[in-house]
């Protein structure tokens, strides 16, 4: 997991192709992933300004992710092709690409895939926006799918309703339980990103045909009716007719790909689970603190950049509105001393006795009823946990 075990396999990768090669990786570790975002922009920018020029010429890009922001592929693609030799961009695909990292590849000259490597389809999935429906009983926003919502004005299509005003009802219809601006927004992206992809094919040194470039458009984004459907390099050239796919093996890097991806699987830890809760669980605990926990990285032999960020977890009790403890009044009993002298009464001696003893066991109440307050809280009915995460933020390590 050590950086000098990555440095050494992207070296033999670069002696191979007689390139430069800059690692992009985005976790998809289960409830800890992070997306192809925006901010990585400006990072690769400074991976390549850290090449010398004549390096520059031919540069290659390794990617694992299950995708992101749609408007970020164009941005990669085209500061990739601004520093190299025309025709010498391309893509390494050990494993996982999807969505927008499937869109970064549609624009290389060369996209390089191990036996193992998947494509995705390049559909849009709006995940928490302000106008997605919510679930019930709860506020957290249900994500929205384009294959759901193409594959109900399919469905109308198939059991009759072919007139325009039987597809305005359904319209309709469908409205009652999604936002409409939800609806233009799936949309939206989704043209969108297909224009992107367009685009970018039509990029490429030896671009195909603009009827091809819109046949690849048709059956990636189309066709393809699962969001999770894994696209293998043999279905990328003979279905989708992504000719600029090459075998790893036939170019003698498919080993150094797959060990460099298993250097990141364990370094972002893909095939553990992050389950805050349970831990809180097992371990009787009412809240923690993670730190350092790892969601991307952009790597080179001259610099590497990780995503951090640090996460509390405490249980949510059902707590009473108020809990009241009055430790200020301490009633002490009188104390009778006879014969005192003329000038001392009793009343004074009480009232001593009372500051004297308020002072110094009233913090002792105080940090025992602080403790019987969190005793009571703990034994109350949890209704749920509560997640608080910090320190969101790049860093560049050595």
């Amino acid at each position: 997991m050590s950086r000098k075990n990555r440095k050494k396999l992207i070296r033999e990768i670069e002696r191979k192709r007689n390139s430069k090669v800059i690692a992009y990786v985005t976790s998809d570790r289960p409830d800890l992933s992070a997306l192809i975002a925006g901010d990585v922009v400006s990072l690769i920018h400074e991976h390549i300004l850290a090449l010398k020029e004549e390096e520059r010429a031919k540069l290659d890009l390794f990617i694992y992710s299950r995708g992101g922001q749609s408007d970020v592929p164009w941005s990669i693609v085209s500061m990739f092709r601004e520093f190299s030799q025309k025709g010498s961009f391309s893509v390494l695909i050990p494993y996982r690409a999807h969505s927008a990292a499937t869109v970064i590849a549609l624009g290389a000259d060369e996209i390089v895939m191990t036996k193992k490597a998947e494509l995705g389809p390049i559909d849009i999935t709006m995940s928490n926006g302000p106008y997605n429906p919510t679930e019930k009983d709860s506020n957290q926003r249900l994500p929205i799918s384009v294959e759901d919502v193409t594959g109900y004005f399919s469905l109308l299509e198939k059991v009759g309703c072919e007139r325009p005003d039987e597809k305005m009802k359904g319209f309709e219809l469908l409205t009652n339980h999604v936002h409409p601006l939800a609806l233009g927004t799936v949309s939206r992206l989704l043209e969108e990103t297909k224009l992107v992809a367009l685009r970018l094919l039509s990029t490429r040194a030896d671009p195909f045909s603009e009827e091809e470039n819109h046949e690849i458009m048709r059956r990636i984004s189309s066709e393809v009716y699962s969001h999770n459907h894994a696209i293998s390099r043999t279905e990328a050239v003979k279905y989708l007719g992504l000719k600029q796919v090459k075998s790893a093996e036939e170019i003698d890097i498919a080993d150094e790909l797959w060990v460099l991806y298993e250097e990141y699987k364990e370094l972002f830890q893909f095939e553990d689970p992050f389950k805050p809760e349970e831990y809180l669980i097992s371990n009787k605990l009412e809240e923690y603190t993670w730190t350092d926990l790892n969601l991307a990285c952009v790597e080179s032999l001259k610099r590497f950049d990780i995503c951090k960020k640090s996460m509390r977890v405490k249980r949510l009790r059902q707590v009473p509105p108020t809990i009241n403890l009055n430790l200020t009044n301490l009633n002490l009993p009188a104390i009778n001393i006879p014969n005192l002298p003329p000038n001392v009464s009793q009343e004074q001696i009480n009232a001593i006795v009372q500051q004297v003893v308020s002072g110094v066991i009233q913090q002792s109440l105080n940090d025992a009823a602080q403790v019987a307050v969190q005793q009571l809280i703990k034994s109350l009915p949890q209704v749920g946990f509560e997640h608080f995460a910090f320190n969101t933020g790049w860093k560049k390590e050595e």
